[in-house]
């Protein structure tokens, strides 16, 4: 058995941001990674000559120092990228964020002359006093009014989570839709430059990000190199099979290759799923830790993979596709993101498909969801059958953290338990419950690393 000073368990962004940073100021670490590659839910794989990320994983912050950090790691692979995004409403495709003639032009009269009244009141009725926002139908319909909230928000919510709009967390439509002035988004509408008043750099709606031109699994592929290279070890295939608290220590026990290692260590870091993490302690922990854990729900996503015998499908860095009958939610083309992602002449397609563990989509065959995902591309008008050559889909069981009416409360029993465990930390989108993106881990890993070198120093 090894003694380390802090084990880190998972090596996506979280796990290796806050290894990284800890090997800087000079302290030993081991990052077990149960996947044969490190990146997480920022992973890029490689098929024919074909790079495909795990999804949309662009990169963008407020913050100079995880922007400087990006840069220094991705170095000459660093590439700075305008978004070019749509969504399809009524058949037609719409500029995202929305531009007010567009969608006056594309939307049925029916819906939108009481879709203007309810929005008008709505802004009225908010300079007077602001409704509550429990669920995200609560939040969209006090910002939009019913009609367009519907429209709008509503019914591609519905479609990602797989649940009704008012089931889920207003703190959701915060996250995803942004937190800003009513005033300067409906300027922005009729005057689409003022959307940098709407949106901060690190918002997913902002108009440019950073990206790797190979990939973002670039990016947690060379904070690996690093953390090596200043002394730590980065473990793959690692399968944690036990956490055993043993006085002032935790022992941690993984298999690797069918033998059995130990490492011991003061500190722990996890940046794994919460419901796996609870399995892995011995004595068990409380029943009612397990219990809350096991009520705090993760989606899954499949990512199509489609390769295409032509140049080029469109402009777009990805589009959103809101009708129900329609089995992704949204399709991107890796080549615009960057030429390196396909050979010449070639190009490919990711449909981001979301569904619960166990059921009807996930189990369909890969065969059956990559007919089913073609057909539909093909009934959208953005390919054509004969240009399919061969396809894959990537599995990924922990995608997005559910943000239902109960989560928070219930997330807090968790974190409150876990605060009591001396010098056992949660980190990450997945380690922590929430619906963050890749520079809001990096920070969290930042500072954890700090915090725990304080803590060591106290």
């Amino acid at each position: 058995m090894k003694k380390k000073n802090v084990i880190i368990l998972g090596g996506g962004i979280a796990g290796l941001t806050t290894a990284w940073r800890l090997a800087e100021l000079g302290v030993s670490v081991t990052v077990l990674e149960r996947d044969k590659i490190v990146g997480g839910l920022s992973k890029t794989v490689e098929y024919k000559k074909f790079l495909f990320d795990y999804s949309a994983h662009r990169f963008n912050s407020d913050n100079p120092e995880v922007i400087r950090r990006f840069k220094q790691l991705v170095g000459k692979h660093c590439i700075y990228k305008k978004k070019i995004t749509y969504i399809r409403h009524w058949g037609k495709y719409l500029t995202y964020p929305p531009k007010v003639w567009e969608v006056v032009r594309a939307m049925p009269k029916k819906i939108l002359i009481p879709a203007t009244f309810e929005f008008i009141g709505t802004f009225i009725k908010n300079l007077i006093k602001e409704s509550p926002k429990k669920s995200f139908a609560d939040w969209t319909r006090g910002t939009f009014g019913k009609t367009l909230s519907h429209h709008l928000n509503e019914k591609y919510a519905e479609k990602i989570w797989k649940r009704p709009s008012d089931q889920l967390s207003s703190d959701w439509a915060a996250t995803r839709i942004g937190s800003f002035k009513l005033i300067d988004f409906i300027l922005a509408l009729f005057f689409p430059g003022q959307y940098k008043n709407v949106y901060s750099k690190s918002d997913p709606d902002t108009s440019w990000f950073y990206y790797s031109d190979i990939g973002i699994g670039y990016f947690p592929q060379r904070m690996s190199e690093e953390i090596v290279k200043l002394g730590g070890s980065v473990i793959t295939e690692a399968n944690v099979t036990s956490i055993e608290k043993e006085k002032n220590n935790y022992i941690i026990s993984y298999t690797k290759e069918g033998v059995l290692y130990k490492e011991k260590s003061s500190t722990v870091v996890s940046s794994i799923p919460l419901d796996i993490l609870c399995r892995q302690f011995t004595p068990k922990l409380p029943t009612q830790i397990v219990k809350t854990v096991q009520k705090l729900e993760y989606l899954t996503v499949l990512v199509v993979n489609i390769l295409l015998n032509k140049s080029k499908v469109n402009d777009a860095s990805w589009i959103y596709y809101p009708e129900e009958d329609l089995l992704f939610n949204y399709v991107l083309e890796s080549k615009n993101w960057s030429r390196k992602m396909a050979p010449p002449a070639k190009t490919s397609l990711s449909a981001n498909v979301t569904c619960d563990m166990g059921d009807s989509t996930w189990n369909m065959t890969d065969k059956e969801i990559i007919k089913r995902v073609t057909h539909d591309l093909v009934s959208v008008d953005m390919i054509k059958k004969g240009e399919v050559t061969d396809g894959f889909i990537s599995r990924i069981p922990y995608a997005y953290p559910i943000y239902d009416l109960n989560y928070k409360s219930r997330l807090q029993v968790v974190k409150d338990y876990f605060e009591k465990l001396p010098k056992f930390h949660l980190v990450g989108r997945t380690g922590n419950f929430e619906y963050i993106n890749s520079d809001k881990v990096v920070e969290e890993g930042l500072l954890l690393a700090e915090r725990i070198v304080r803590e060591r120093l106290s």
